[in-house]
């Protein structure tokens, strides 16, 4: 992988400068329940060296993605998909895929609302349980919006989650201002569920297009995959910044919902505890 001012400046060359799956999960990775300990506010955090790391190899990149880990009253599941940190510009939030709930939720629930089941809804590195995010209050909860098979929307297939506690050691992504330009190298960083017993997984591709909230990526390692796991994994570019959050497959490209949702979420709902 090129260092990051190299891949800029191919892209100023090139292009000019302008500008998943979610089904089984698998067994426990910890074998036991996390206790949440922490109920502070989370400030974002203020870096001027943020995406630094994209100039070292991707094995040394600091942790990004995480998986899902959620208990309701009446279900355990030990790994629902991929999730991360979002820094908002004065809060951290945590993300992951909205259709997440369509195949990890508790018996009772019928929309996109917990109605008193959630126990506890944690995140951490796959291959760092120690490394714990507690989310607190979902942020786009909605009674109203039901959880049915083919009603998901790649657009709007966004969970936000405050949060009640979070480890130092994991990265939150900035949200990416400027419009993506085709043919951009691109990131998505997750586990799909037969990634077992390795760190944070980088697989590199190209941006295609964008159309009605979703954005188009063609990842040549991902082509013909079948095996769930990335949904709710971040997207980001060569310079670290956020651009979108793995949705589904498109035939042999990827579709990942846009930053349009989380910024209308964002600038349009409070976000006090």
């Amino acid at each position: 992988m090129k260092p990051r001012h190299e891949s800029l400046r191919l892209a100023a060359v090139t292009f000019g400068l302008g500008c998943l799956l979610c089904c089984d999960a698998e067994p426990d990775p910890r074998g036991e329940a996390i206790t949440a300990v922490g109920v502070a506010s989370v400030a974002a955090d203020e870096s001027d060296d943020y995406g630094d790391w994209m100039d070292r190899p991707s094995s040394e990149w600091p942790h990004i993605a995480m998986i899902n880990q959620i208990d309701y009253t009446d279900k355990h599941h030990p790994v629902a998909g991929c999730g991360f940190l979002l820094d908002t510009g004065d809060r951290i939030l945590a993300a992951t895929a909205k259709h997440v709930l369509l195949y990890f939720k508790s018996e009772s629930m019928d929309s996109v609302a917990f109605e008193g089941t959630l126990k506890q809804w944690r995140m951490f590195p796959k291959d760092s349980p120690e490394e714990i995010v507690v989310l607190d209050r979902l942020i786009n909860e909605d009674p109203e919006e039901p959880l049915q098979a083919g009603r998901s929307s790649t657009d709007t297939d966004w969970l936000l989650f405050t949060i009640k506690e979070r480890s130092p050691k994991i990265q939150p992504l900035r949200l990416r201002s400027r419009p993506l330009q085709r043919g951009e190298t691109v990131f998505v960083i997750g586990w799909r569920y037969t990634d077992t017993g390795r760190p944070q997984v980088v697989y590199e591709g190209r941006f295609v297009e964008s159309e009605r909230g979703s954005i188009l990526t063609a990842i040549e390692e991902l082509a013909d995959n079948t095996v769930p796991g990335l949904s709710g994994a971040p997207v980001i570019d060569a310079e670290g910044y956020l651009i979108g959050l793995m949705s589904k497959k498109a035939g042999r490209k990827e579709r990942a919902s846009s930053l349009d949702y989380p910024r209308s979420i964002i600038d349009g709902r409070g976000l006090q505890d």
